[in-house]
């Protein structure tokens, strides 16, 4: 399976930045990952923005799963059965849309496959990736029995 994850705005603490590294490592035993960072451009009030075309665009063949406090709130191991449900059915690419500190245009969210909330808490795009990274990892090792997740 190849997971892609695409967030919109420049890395500005190093702490993330390490995190998302580690974290991009880690996932790249389990699948095929990449993350992208795209740099942020003006946003028009309700219209998709310059950089939510290039996500759209290079996500274009992927199951697209977009961060958005109104989305789909899971534990866990409801993420890890989402991930193996979209695996076993032969989805072969999926993309994670972390959006920046404004999130997404209402447009780029109805071109979603499905809205993921990671917390009911707010939390800033930069620290959303990084929990967004260690889902995914959680939920790789969970379906392949690894004992991280204990």
């Amino acid at each position: 399976m190849r997971v892609g994850v695409f967030w919109i705005g420049k890395t500005r603490l190093p702490g993330v930045a390490a995190l998302t590294a580690e974290y991009g490592a880690r996932l790249g035993h389990y699948c095929e990952f990449r993350g992208e960072e795209i740099r942020e451009a003006r946003k028009r009030s309700g219209e998709t923005s310059g950089e939510e075309q290039v996500i759209l665009t290079r996500s274009k063949e992927s199951y697209r799963v977009a961060l958005d406090p109104a989305g789909r709130k899971w534990q866990s191991a409801e993420f890890a059965r989402f991930l193996r449900k979209l695996r076993d059915g032969g989805q072969r690419d999926v993309s994670f849309c972390v959006g920046g500190a404004e999130g997404f245009s209402r447009a780029f969210l109805e071109q979603a496959d499905m809205l993921l909330s990671l917390s009911p808490l707010t939390l800033p795009h930069e620290l959303a990736r990084v929990v967004l990274l260690e889902q995914l990892y959680r939920a790789f090792t969970m379906l392949a029995n690894h004992p991280y997740p204990r």
